[in-house]
Order: C-alpha cells, then sequence, then structure tokens
C-alpha cells in the first residue's frame, strides 16, 4: 500500500508534463479569416480585400445591365503551384450548419486592374431573361475539423492556373490567391 501511493505521487508529476508536451495546432484568432496551411502547420495569412459590388447598364438599363463582384488589382501577391496540396484554414462559429453552405472558393476572371465574378446579367430590354452564375465559378471544397475551433478545407480537384477567392457567409472581404504554371 505505501509503495502504491509513493508510486502514484511520483507518477502523477511525470503524467502532467507529458499532458503538457501536446500540441495544439494553431488556429485563428477571429471567426471568419482565412489562412494557409503549410506542411509544418504554421497559418499563412492571404491577400485580404474587400468584396465591391458594380452594375454596369447600357443605354440606360435597356441595353441590358450586368452585376459584378470585383477586387483590385489583376493578381494576388500570395502565390501557389499548380498542382501542389493547397489547404486552408477558417475559424467558424456555427456548429452544426454544414461548411459548404459557409465557405466559398471561386474562379476570378481577370481584366488589366480588376479581378471579378459576374454575377447577374439581363439583357437587352429583359429579352433573355436574367443570366447568373449559378455556381459556375464555384470549386467543390472538402472539409474536415481542425483544433477546437476550425475546420481545414482543400479544393476537391487540382486547381489550373488562374486567381481565385475565398469568401464566408457573411463576411465582406474576399480572401485572395493565385495559381501559377509548374
Amino acid at each position: 500500500m505505501k509503495y502504491t501511493a509513493l508510486l502514484m505521487l511520483t507518477a502523477l508529476p511525470l503524467l502532467t508534463l507529458v499532458a503538457q508536451e501536446v500540441k495544439k495546432v494553431q488556429e485563428p484568432e477571429y471567426i471568419g479569416i482565412v489562412f494557409s496551411l503549410d506542411p509544418a502547420g504554421t497559418l499563412s495569412p492571404l491577400e485580404r480585400q474587400q468584396a465591391n459590388i458594380q452594375s454596369k447598364m447600357k443605354g440606360l438599363g435597356y441595353g441590358g445591365v450586368q452585376t459584378s463582384t470585383f477586387f483590385r488589382g489583376p493578381s494576388s501577391p500570395v502565390r501557389f503551384k499548380a498542382g501542389q496540396d493547397i489547404q486552408f484554414i477558417v475559424r467558424l462559429n456555427v456548429p452544426g450548419i454544414e461548411p459548404d453552405s459557409l465557405v466559398k472558393l471561386e474562379v476570378l476572371k481577370v481584366s488589366k486592374d480588376q479581378r471579378m465574378i459576374v454575377n447577374m446579367k439581363i439583357g437587352a430590354m429583359g429579352i433573355g431573361g436574367v443570366k447568373t452564375s449559378n455556381g459556375e465559378f464555384q470549386r467543390t471544397l472538402n472539409f474536415t475539423k481542425y483544433g477546437e475551433q476550425s475546420l481545414r478545407f482543400s479544393p476537391a480537384e487540382p486547381l489550373g492556373p488562374g486567381e481565385y477567392v475565398i469568401t464566408t457567409m457573411g463576411g465582406q472581404s474576399g480572401f485572395l490567391f493565385g495559381i501559377d504554371p509548374q
């Protein structure tokens, strides 16, 4: 009995030390901010810009209307290589809601001084109806739990060269990056 008590008293500090050695993963401090995750487990910020909505009318609206979401600049300073395993981390505070409805990855159309997604087009005089992108530019994501309060996600298929944006539901910012050819 003395030996059992002595063994327990000496083992307790060792167990406490081992428990403290378990390394927690690095998680974002704030909700809705997206980071890239490198193989060493380090979070790196993506380019972050306010999403801007723009509508263009032709002929006072009789010639049609186009509504787009755009971001300044022709390319992001954050770059990855085509074929590279890319993973992202975001902290969300919406338990029980499917992540696919909260986080989107979309391909951007590049012009000389901006990147954009065409959200809606209405033909001349309303003829031809309303055309929306309906996920045309959206890429499928795979999600897993990461740490205590975050999600890890990655594209379901390799991304080709181009410019991309990640948005979160309710967020006002886009998190931008580009893919370069190998």
